[in-house]
């Protein structure tokens, strides 16, 4: 599997953090002052993040900040690896995340009991977050939207010059199909995941990329609000 980056948008680049296309989907973003990486993969995810970038001309000293969008392992596994690589990157999350990242809050459980059980097995990485942010602050030009349920600090990414929105796992494809939260046993409250769902369907934009799944495009919010529609979380 190549490690070639998709151009979603002019500066917007999905990077493939597994060798399965689109199963974990991480992001680099072009600023003016230099790149941002959104989300970190799995622990093994670190090479091909770094090979990814590479082939973009990024250097560790262009990447001046990772945002991580929630603490689930699937997203920061990677972290501990890239800050090595990219030390000087700033580490930001939302405030309730950041918490967790940084160690200073346990883990939340999903709602499923035998995930509960099995997350028991699991350990994250700790590292210390730099900055926190709050729905409405920028990063690197898209606008951070507070989608909670998936994980209680879930953030979701809006760039409103292109149209273009990240979910991260506001919504996710799991077996080829889409669903709020990717699954509700991954969501530790569904009901506020869907909640969150109904929120971004306010939201305008033409192309909409997963945390897991391909890029979405040809009237996605119609996609979407069908998918909200059949949703039977509770």
């Amino acid at each position: 599997m190549t490690t070639t980056p998709e151009e979603i948008a002019p500066g917007v680049y999905r990077i493939d953090a597994l060798g399965i296309s689109n199963a974990i989907n991480v992001f680099a973003l072009s600023g003016e002052h230099g790149w941002t990486l959104v989300d970190t993969g799995i622990a093994t995810s670190t090479r091909r993040i770094q090979a990814a970038l590479t082939s973009l001309g990024i250097a560790p000293a262009h990447l001046i900040r990772i945002y991580l969008t929630h603490h689930h392992p699937d997203h920061i596994g990677g972290l501990p690896g890239l800050r090595g690589w990219a030390p000087q990157a700033e580490i930001v999350a939302p405030e309730h995340e950041a918490e967790i990242i940084a160690g200073m809050q346990p883990r939340e459980a999903p709602s499923n009991r035998i995930l509960r059980t099995l997350q028991g097995l699991q350990k994250l990485p700790t590292v210390p977050v730099g900055r926190t942010v709050r729905e409405g602050e920028m990063i690197a030009g898209f606008r951070v939207i507070g989608t909670p349920g998936h994980s209680l600090g879930h953030t979701s990414l809006l760039s409103d010059e292109h149209g273009l929105l990240l979910t991260a796992d506001a919504f996710g494809t799991m077996r080829r199909k889409i669903r709020v939260g990717v699954r509700k046993a991954l969501c530790t409250d569904p009901a506020m995941a869907k909640r969150s769902a109904q929120k971004l369907l306010a939201e305008q934009f033409e192309t909409v990329v997963f945390g897991h799944g391909p890029v979405l495009r040809g009237n996605p919010k119609d996609r979407l609000r069908k998918i909200v529609a059949q949703c039977r979380y509770a």
